[in-house]
């Protein structure tokens, strides 16, 4: 049975908050009610009417979107807390004059609701308390305006909602190459109840979900055929090979105990919980772009985190032919138990921000954006993809470790990935995504993490 809407990464919020208020032409109470004269808009004005460009490129934003959406924070119109708590359970209609924009649906718990509550009221006092926001401050006396600025960060308010504190920022899914990339069945369902994929986010550590706005059924067909029309350029047609029972197995073999793949995918129950589930991708995406994609997804944005494929290219269409042939059922993500959402860790602000910039070539922020899921923000083994590691990744804190391995080798399993090193084979290659002066600069970071440098016998003479 495909994953529900509720499907969502513990301990960090589920969805993307977009903008608005919930409108006419929607599901939900008070739905029905209608605007005088109301047209149906064409996609790209719906997409745009929606704040969809707030989070997502490749589609237009509306900078009006801005314009309706009530500010937040100092200097905005006073907001009591309580209301807020009980709003963000349900969005309900509030304004029909501005549609199609609409608040969307969340996913959010008690805590979460209080902590955000706190945060966008920039206060505490109870004015227009209820008995049931005194009881869920009681039940959580901890949450506090510092978690509701994590959250109003991660879910990207500051999209469509201004606030003095929080800048916005696109964390979601360039949106520009749907046509060569998803089959318009599954986009449809999608929107029509949208699904954890990415259950850390579209980059490692920036968080967020597609949020519901509970479109209508002629919404849903508009936008899906307006995103079908996009693309940035043609991924050539190809098809998946038919593959023998041996083959299969085979292929199988491959991902589970000699490729990497499942370091960052759940495939079943066993991988990571970093990228989408490689499980029923036949229902979700074109054959073309799941062959370009293993091989150079760098081809198809510059920006993605997974790394390119050193394999031949034969061993590459068993691997993409053995994925859409299973006959499995597309589901959603996993959620991320304990994923944490807390600013020392890879959602809080210092991550984002330096995940973010595109590719930069820093090694601080490469390693944010590749390492720390598995290797913790600050090299204590500790990230939040570790626990679905068959070994414990390598702390790259560890002075005593880390003081034995010379430069040259942990430039080695960053390029060639763990095996090289007799390391797990669940570590990834980077070789073919980064530079040697990117290599080398994780490296040089990965030294500050630990404090020390390679073995003497290591060095040539040219460091102190």
């Amino acid at each position: 049975m495909r994953a529900t809407r509720a499907t969502r990464w513990a301990g960090g919020p589920a969805v993307v908050l977009a903008a608005g208020v919930l409108l006419a032409g929607t599901r939900g109470p008070q739905a029905n009610v209608q605007r005088p004269n109301q047209a149906q808009p064409d996609g790209e004005r719906l997409v745009a009417s929606l704040g969809c460009g707030a989070c997502h490129e490749g589609v237009p934003e509306a900078e009006e979107i801005r314009l309706v959406s009530p500010a937040m924070g100092d200097g905005a119109a006073p907001l009591a807390p309580a209301y807020v708590f009980h709003y963000m359970a349900d969005p309900q209609m509030i304004r029909p004059d501005i549609a199609p924009a609409r608040m969307p649906r969340y996913d959010l718990t008690e805590r979460e609701r209080v902590a955000l509550a706190l945060f966008v009221t920039n206060e505490r006092e109870l004015r227009g308390v209820d008995e049931a926001f005194r009881a869920a401050l009681e039940r959580h006396p901890d949450a506090d305006r510092a978690e509701g600025r994590i959250l109003f960060q991660t879910l990207n308010c500051a999209g469509c909602h201004a606030h003095p504190d929080v800048a916005p920022s696109r964390n979601a899914p360039d949106l520009s190459l749907q046509g060569s990339r998803v089959l318009a069945d599954w986009l449809a369902e999608y929107l029509s109840d949208p699904v954890t994929i990415r259950p850390s986010g579209p980059m490692p550590g920036l968080g967020g979900q597609m949020p519901d706005f509970r479109l209508a059924s002629a919404e849903v067909s508009v936008i899906t055929g307006y995103l079908m029309d996009r693309s940035a350029f043609a991924v050539a047609a190809w098809e998946p090979a038919e593959v023998s029972p041996f083959s299969m197995e085979k292929a199988e073999t491959l991902l589970r105990d000699r490729w990497s793949c499942l370091g960052c995918h759940q495939l079943g129950d066993d991988g990571g919980r970093v990228g989408p589930r490689l499980d029923g991708i036949v229902h979700r995406l074109q054959p073309g772009y799941v062959r370009l994609l293993i091989e150079d997804p760098a081809h198809l944005a510059a920006d993605i985190v997974m790394p390119g494929s050193l394999e031949q290219p034969d061993r590459l269409d068993l691997v993409a032919s053995f994925l859409l042939r299973r006959e499995v059922e597309w589901l959603g993500s996993d959620p991320v138990p304990g994923m944490p959402a807390l600013p020392d860790t890879a959602t809080g602000p210092k991550a984002t921000a330096a995940v973010e910039a595109a590719m930069p070539r820093t090694g601080e922020a490469l390693y944010l954006s590749r390492c720390a899921p598995c290797h913790g923000v600050d090299g204590s083994g500790d990230g939040f993809n570790a626990p679905f590691m068959p070994v414990p990744p390598v702390a790259h804190a560890d002075s005593a470790a880390m003081s034995l391995r010379p430069d040259d080798t942990l430039y080695d399993g960053i390029h060639s990935g763990g095996w090289i090193l007799g390391k797990s084979h669940r570590m990834p290659a980077f070789g073919k995504s980064l530079d040697n002066g990117q290599i080398r600069s994780l490296v040089a970071y990965i030294r500050t993490l630990c404090n020390c440098q390679g073995p003497a016998w290591s060095r040539d003479g040219r460091r102190p």
